[in-house]
């Protein structure tokens, strides 16, 4: 079952990621974005580059998860089985997803690597993949630990995926989408409104809005911030935003220039 799940999530972020892009061509919210093409390529060389890095992760972790037999009962065991147990193993992957996302902004050293992530100045679907290797792999090497602590199987893992990775090319899209909509969805998903604010230049801002598959995080732990957003907000972080600074080779090294 894993294997064609994975298809079928890779398809399905492959087809949302495309739509997006062209959505938000048609109707963006920033409309100084002039060089689209290079700025995706950029962005989605990063994502190539770090394939050869997850993929292998990804191949171990199914691999572990399948065939190691739990040494202490799992969090996901206190809950009766079948579907409310997938649901609470969901939850416990999107809480660590919430709790891994804000350890990148308060930790120094995991920020230097998740940097490169803000350091976007135009932000829009591709930024869904724009990270540094770095991060990718220490991301996938501390997910090990979590995954066996939750009980998660390799399905639930691949069923996350699937519905977590279209939500997170959605709140970082371009799309213009009218407010009263907006304020809808955010009742449940992060949304773009509240991702511009999470890449605002600002770090009040960009220190807020960690949810990846769900905003109930963010409510639960105080760290939702809402405000209003226009066109003219300046994205990114102060002194990256020029041609050399976000350069693929400039970018790879940010790390390691402090």
């Amino acid at each position: 079952m894993t294997f064609p799940l994975q298809y079928t999530a890779t398809a399905l972020a492959a087809g949302a990621g495309l739509l997006l892009w062209i959505v938000e061509g048609a109707m963006p919210f920033f409309r100084d974005r002039s060089s689209r093409g290079r700025h995706a390529v950029l962005n989605l060389g990063l994502a190539a580059t770090n394939l050869l890095i997850i993929l292998p992760i990804d191949l171990v972790t199914v691999l572990i998860l399948g065939n190691m037999k739990p040494v202490i009962p799992s969090l996901s065991s206190l809950v009766p089985g079948g579907l409310t147990r997938t649901l609470a193993i969901l939850l416990l992957l999107d809480l660590w997803m919430y709790l891994w996302h804000r350890l990148n902004h308060e930790t120094p050293l995991l920020w230097r690597f998740h940097s490169v992530h803000h350091s976007d100045p135009q932000l829009d679907v591709t930024s869904a993949w724009r990270f540094h290797p770095g991060e990718i792999a220490l991301s996938g090497v501390l997910r090990l630990p979590v995954l066996l602590l939750i009980g998660a199987g390799p399905e639930e893992l691949v069923l996350y995926n699937l519905l977590m990775t279209p939500v997170i090319e959605f709140h970082h899209s371009n799309v213009r989408l009218p407010e009263a909509t907006d304020r809808l969805l955010r009742t449940l998903l992060p949304t773009p409104l509240m991702h511009r604010i999470h890449h605002s230049i600002l770090r009040n801002e960009h220190d807020s809005n960690y949810g990846a598959l769900l905003s109930v995080w963010d409510r639960l732990f105080g760290t939702l911030h809402l405000a209003g957003v226009e066109p003219s907000k300046p994205l990114g972080l102060n002194g990256e935003s020029g041609f050399e600074r976000q350069r693929l080779g400039a970018l790879l090294s940010k790390p390691f220039s402090h």
